[in-house]
């Protein structure tokens, strides 16, 4: 039911290369462009939308996580690494209208905002990537960049495997209380965590 843990991401102003793990701004001088794998067009309030804006090559279905509900699988060639999906789309909301379907985004210290999409009619597919249990078990990192969230392939996605997510400790070091509130907001209305 609830596609991935809502987290905190520190702010990022440059997206870093998946292959040498150097920073840049427009391409890696090594490695050129990164590869972004657009999302299907559809306009905002759509019945369904979600689901309607998955790019070729992925689909939902049950996740391979028990008691996760959907997750967002790769049906068609490998996904490369440094692949580059987004953004994540959602509605800006309070931090208390703030669901499990939220991402916070960080404008400064003092200023924190929070795409939710729990709302799916509003939101893009990326609302279905489930958070992975572990580390190893990612193939997707979120980071913040130019004020959204992105995810970015960091293992080969087979057809077949289910895109994740997951976010490092470091993300929330400096806002653990907001982490907190949201952790309670998802086990309030899952049960599970």
């Amino acid at each position: 039911m609830i596609s991935f843990l809502a987290s905190l991401l520190r702010l990022s102003s440059t997206p870093d290369c998946e292959v040498c793990k150097s920073s840049f701004v427009k391409e890696c001088e090594v490695h050129g462009p990164p590869l972004f794998i657009p999302d299907t067009p559809v306009p905002m309030g759509v019945t369904d939308r979600a689901r309607q804006t998955l790019p070729a090559g992925l689909e939902v279905r049950k996740s391979s996580i028990p008691d996760s509900g959907l997750g967002v699988f790769s049906k068609g060639e490998t996904v490369p690494v440094g692949a580059h999906f987004g953004p994540y789309q959602g509605e800006l909301v309070d931090r208390e209208e703030a669901s499990a379907y939220s991402w916070v985004i960080s404008r400064s210290r003092q200023c924190e905002e929070y795409i939710d999409a729990r709302n799916e009619n509003r939101a893009n597919w990326m609302r279905y990537v489930n958070c992975a249990r572990n580390e190893e078990e990612q193939n997707l990192v979120a980071f913040q960049y130019r004020g959204g969230i992105l995810y970015r392939c960091c293992q080969p996605i087979k057809p077949g495997q289910e895109l994740l997510v997951w976010y490092e400790e470091e993300y929330s070091k400096d806002h653990d209380f907001t982490l907190d509130f949201l952790k309670k907001k998802k086990c309030s209305n899952d049960g599970y965590f």
